[in-house]
């Protein structure tokens, strides 16, 4: 088949990414570590969705700058280097600086983490374009599926070593082991996307002034009727995601368990974007990306209700048993992946596939920053508050999932 190719380095760089997010990951490894050099809840908060925010911060410029382009690849290869050199100074400051004065270390930890998160922001609208033209339509399901699917079971595993590291070196030196091995897994799924073969598609000629281009995000909000649920959706999931950095706090502040459950919350999440992933895929595939978003929003308040009940239901209290917050996170940040990409895809006609993917991203960037605002209300309320909060949320995106049009059964404007 002619994405062959395509297909597999994909997967393959999918695969290694997920391993990379689970040992440094937003929702249990960084929390947890930043946690320990800061006291700031913001800072944790943020720390959590800034790889989320930062993916799309940057992507409503770079689709005008490269819209226009035939090839696109050129410019996730610069990024890549640059999100490579990022992260591997990382390491190194972590390896050497963590036991040093904490503010310093701080501010060149969020400032390296910064541009190692807009860099992945950069290499987005190509990366999306590349598999937009490469994959068919019916096999992105399979193709999304598969990242998710082998990569969840390689972070399944990475969440055995995780626990073990924690377990068995002190700090800095077990995180510095963790941000080493993810650098290198890093740099190799970097690596493997840019070994793929970018066909050329019909593009929009020339590149039109930013000031003009601008224009195009009201456009497509007022005319394009399934983007702008998409839109609605997908803030309120963001909404909902304000609170992933505090489930693992949360568990060691109020139910006093051991700092290795991080790895053991870690492989349950994994399990469930595993098993989740074998129902995403095939629904993608067989009906369409509405259904996905539909079930995606109804899982998405399990999880903090969930943490609510831990007040008033004992079992809860545990590893296992809190352990089920994070397997319907699995579950639901798998589908929101999975759904949503596929979801934009089927919606953007190609030859303005980035415009619509640059608009949508930065609508939603400042979104995915909430968690920072997450961290202030536990500061100021309680952890309950927030948890209620983002339930609410994803009640919200459940009743507006419902608005969406399954674009693959009509034309797209």
């Amino acid at each position: 088949m002619k994405y062959g190719k395509t297909f597999i380095l994909g997967v393959l760089n999918g695969v290694l990414f997920n391993l990379a997010e689970a040992l440094v990951g937003g929702t249990t490894v960084l929390p947890t570590f930043v946690s320990s050099i800061t006291t700031s809840k913001v800072l944790v908060g943020l720390s959590g969705t800034m790889g989320n925010a930062g993916w799309l911060m940057p992507q409503l410029v770079v689709a005008n700058l490269i819209g226009h382009a035939r090839h696109k690849k050129p410019v996730y290869v610069w990024a890549g280097a640059v999100r490579i050199a990022a992260i591997w100074g990382i390491a190194l400051l972590v390896l050497r600086l963590a036991k040093s004065d904490s503010t310093p270390f701080v501010i060149a930890f969020f400032t390296l983490y910064s541009v190692y998160c807009l860099g992945a922001g950069v290499a987005g609208i190509p990366f999306m374009d590349i598999v937009g033209k490469a994959v068919p339509a019916r096999r992105r399901g399979t193709f999304f599926g598969a990242r998710l699917f082998f990569g969840g079971i390689a972070a399944a595993l990475g969440g055995i070593f995780v626990r073990n590291i924690l377990a068995s070196r002190p700090f800095p030196e077990s995180y510095a082991i963790l941000f080493i091995t993810a650098s290198v897994i890093i740099t190799l799924a970097i690596i493997a996307f840019c070994l793929v073969s970018e066909p050329e598609a019909t593009v929009r000629e020339p590149r039109m002034p930013f000031r003009r281009f601008l224009l195009k995000g009201p456009f497509l909000l007022k005319n394009v009727r399934s983007y702008r649920w998409l839109l609605i959706v997908r803030i309120m999931l963001g909404v909902w995601g304000m609170a992933l950095p505090f489930y693992v706090i949360y568990a060691r502040e109020r139910l006093a368990l051991e700092p290795a459950a991080v790895g053991v919350f870690l492989s349950i999440q994994m399990v469930g974007m595993i098993l989740s992933n074998i129902l995403w895929g095939a629904l993608s595939n067989r009906i369409g990306n509405k259904i996905v978003l539909l079930l995606v929003s109804a899982v998405a308040i399990l999880s903090p209700l969930i943490a609510i009940l831990t007040n008033v239901v004992a079992p809860l209290r545990n590893t296992v048993g809190f352990g089920m917050v994070f397997f319907f996170l699995g579950f639901t940040l798998s589908g929101i992946r999975l759904g949503y990409a596929n979801y934009m895809l089927d919606v953007s006609p190609e030859a303005e596939r980035p415009t619509y993917l640059g608009f949508m991203h930065t609508f939603l960037a400042p979104v995915l920053l909430l968690s920072a605002v997450g961290g202030y209300m536990i500061e100021k309320t309680s952890y309950e508050v927030l948890f209620f909060t983002v339930l609410g949320a994803g009640l919200i995106a459940l009743i507006f999932a419902l608005q969406l049009e399954e674009p693959r059964r009509k034309k797209v404007p």
